[in-house]
C-alpha cells in the first residue's frame, strides 16, 4: 500500500470546493481514468457535493451522476457493493419481525427515524463493537452500559436471533456491509483513493479503507483531526493527530470571521499544544461580533441583539447544544417569540403549508380566490364545521387546475355556507399551544415561501453545516474527556460566519472545562 497522505482542512477552508475538485483534476490528468479515481465519504449529502462539483469540470464533461455512483460514494456504500450478493439493509419492518419472533426486541419500543438512526439499544450497541473492532464482550467491559435496559446477556442472547433472521432474508446491518469487506472482498485494482472527513472513520472503517487502497498509487486523508467528534462511534482522535503531522494545510478560511476564528483558536489551543499542531488558519474579512446570554429567559442587550437579527435580517441561525434538555429550552424559547424554526435535517416544526393555510383563509372566507393546490392544502387541515358531509376524503384530482373562491366550493356543495374568518376555528383539531404558535409567526410577518432560516440541533448531528450566526449553550451535564469536550466546542462555534452567542451553563458542569 502506497504511504497515506493526509491533507489538513480546518473549518470552512474548502475541502471540497477547494483541494478535492483541483486534486481531481490533477488525477484525471495523471491517470487519465476517472473510474480509477475513488472518493468516499461517510454520508450520501457529502458524496453528492463532491459529485456534483467534480461533473461542474470541463474534463468531466458528458459523463453522468450515475457514472460516478460507485467512483463518489460512501464507505458503507462502496463496501457493501464489492463484498455482498443482493442483500438489503436492516429496515424498520425488520424491527418489527424481530419483535414478533423474540418480546425481547421490544423492550426498547423505537419509531422508524429511531431505527433508522440506529437508536434501538441492541443495534445501537452492537454498531458500536463493531466500530471499535471488539468483540461484544470486549465493548459491553469499556461501554458506559447504557443501552436502554439491555445487559450482555440479553444482547449475547440477541445477536444469533439477528443473524439468523438476516440470513433467512437476505439482509444485513450497516456495519456488515464493512466486515464482509474486510474479510471477503478482494483489494480493488484503483489508481487513487482519497477519503472526506477522514477523521469520522472509526476503527474498523479504518482497516477498510487502507484495505481499498492497498493497491492504490495514491491514498489521500482529507480532514481535520480538530473536529474527530465521534470518539463514542469509533474514531480515534489520537490516531488522526499523529497521522496529520507534518501534513499540508489549507489555511484560508471563506466562513469564520475574525471573532469566530479567533475564539475557535483560543478553544483548541490547548490541544494544538499537547499535539503540537498548531495551524494557520486565517479567517475571512469580517469582523463579528460575540455576545453572552445568561439563559434563553432573561431579557439583555445580548438577548434584544439576537432577537433583532433573527427578525429584521435574511440571515440564517443555529442553535447548539451538548445534549437534552437544553433541545427543550431551545425550543420553547422559539415558541414564546414566535420564531420559525426546524431540526437540523427535518421539517419545520409547523409546516409552510399549515402556515399558509391560516394566513389565506381569513381573505378566501371573504371571497379572493386561491389556487386548487391551496383548497386541497385547505382540505387536509379543515374538518367537519365547514366541509359537507362526505366530501372530506375528496382529492380534487378530477378538478381543473383553476383559481377558486368559496362561493364555487359552496355552490359545488364541497363547503358549507360560513363567515369564519379564523382558521382555528374550522379546522380539525390541534392543541392550543400551538394555534398561538402560529399566530404569533403570522403576527411577526414571517416569509411563507423562503427557507426555515433558525435550526437548531446536537453538535454531533451539526458538524459540516454553515450558518450566518451560531448560538452555542455551554451546559453539560456529566463528566467528559477534557480534550472531546474542547473538540465539541470547536465544532459548534465554527459552523458560524458572522456572529456568535455563548448560553451560560445551566448546570455545575461547563462545556470546555475540566
Amino acid at each position: 500500500m502506497t504511504k497515506l497522505q493526509f491533507m489538513v482542512g480546518p473549518p470552512g477552508t474548502g475541502k471540497t470546493s477547494t483541494f478535492i475538485t483541483n486534486k481531481y483534476v490533477e488525477l484525471l490528468e495523471k491517470y487519465n481514468d476517472y473510474k480509477r479515481i475513488i472518493i468516499l465519504s461517510h454520508t450520501n449529502v457529502a458524496a453528492d457535493e463532491i459529485k456534483d462539483e467534480i461533473l461542474k469540470l470541463e474534463q468531466m464533461k458528458g459523463v453522468t451522476k450515475k457514472a460516478l455512483e460507485h467512483n463518489i460514494c460512501t464507505i458503507h456504500h462502496y463496501c457493501k457493493k464489492k463484498a455482498t450478493i443482493g442483500e438489503e439493509v436492516l429496515n424498520y419492518d425488520d424491527y418489527k419481525n424481530l419483535c414478533r419472533i423474540d418480546s425481547i426486541f421490544q423492550r426498547h419500543k423505537v419509531t422508524q427515524s429511531q431505527f433508522d438512526n440506529r437508536e434501538h439499544g441492541y443495534f445501537k450497541f452492537v454498531k458500536e463493537a463493531y466500530g471499535f473492532n471488539r468483540s461484544l464482550k470486549e465493548h459491553w467491559k469499556k461501554s458506559d452500559k447504557k443501552y436502554h435496559g439491555y445487559s450482555i446477556t440479553d444482547i449475547e442472547y440477541m445477536s444469533p436471533i439477528v443473524e439468523d433472521y438476516n440470513k433467512k432474508n437476505s439482509k444485513l446491518d450497516f456495519h456488515d456491509m464493512i466486515k464482509r469487506f474486510i474479510e471477503k472482498a478482494v483489494e480493488p485494482d484503483i489508481d487513487v483513493l482519497i477519503v472526506d472527513e477522514a477523521q469520522d472513520s472509526n476503527k474498523t472503517q479504518k482497516i477498510a479503507l487502507d484495505k481499498i487502497a492497498t493497491n492504490a498509487k495514491e491514498y489521500w486523508f482529507v480532514g481535520d483531526p480538530d473536529q474527530t467528534i465521534f470518539e463514542w462511534a469509533g474514531a480515534n482522535a489520537k490516531e488522526f493527530y499523529e497521522l496529520s503531522k507534518g501534513a499540508k494545510e489549507l489555511e484560508q478560511g471563506h466562513r469564520c470571521s475574525k471573532t469566530i476564528n479567533a475564539l475557535c483558536k483560543k478553544i483548541i489551543e490547548p490541544i494544538w499544544n499537547y499535539y503540537g499542531t498548531h495551524r494557520v488558519w486565517k479567517p475571512t474579512d469580517y469582523e463579528g461580533n460575540h455576545y453572552y446570554l445568561p439563559n434563553l429567559i432573561t431579557n439583555c442587550t445580548a438577548m434584544k441583539t439576537l432577537l433583532d437579527k433573527i427578525k429584521n435580517t435574511n440571515e440564517t441561525f443555529l442553535f447548539t447544544y451538548r445534549q437534552k434538555p437544553s433541545d427543550a429550552w431551545v425550543k420553547k424559547f422559539f415558541k414564546q417569540h414566535g420564531i420559525e424554526f426546524a431540526h437540523v435535517g427535518n421539517t419545520a416544526h409547523v409546516p409552510k403549508k399549515e402556515l399558509r393555510c391560516h394566513k389565506l383563509w381569513p381573505d378566501f372566507v371573504k371571497g379572493k380566490p386561491v389556487s386548487l393546490k391551496q383548497i386541497k392544502d385547505f382540505w387536509s387541515y379543515i374538518g367537519s364545521k365547514v366541509i359537507v358531509h362526505g366530501k372530506g376524503e375528496e382529492t380534487f384530482d378530477e378538478w381543473i387546475d383553476q383559481e377558486y373562491t368559496i362561493k364555487n366550493l359552496i355552490d359545488k356543495k364541497y363547503l358549507k355556507q360560513t363567515n369564519e374568518t379564523d382558521f382555528s376555528l374550522v379546522r380539525t383539531k390541534t392543541d392550543k399551544d400551538r394555534i398561538l404558535y402560529i399566530k404569533k409567526i403570522l403576527r411577526n410577518g414571517c416569509d411563507l415561501d423562503g427557507d426555515i432560516r433558525v435550526k437548531y440541533a446536537n453538535i454531533h448531528t451539526v458538524k459540516g453545516l454553515t450558518f450566518d450566526n451560531v448560538i452555542v449553550d455551554d451546559t453539560r451535564f456529566r463528566p467528559e474527556d477534557w480534550f472531546s469536550q474542547l473538540r465539541l466546542k470547536y465544532v459548534a462555534y465554527s459552523r458560524g460566519r458572522f456572529d456568535c452567542w455563548t448560553i451560560s451553563s445551566q448546570d455545575k458542569y461547563k462545556l470546555g472545562e475540566r
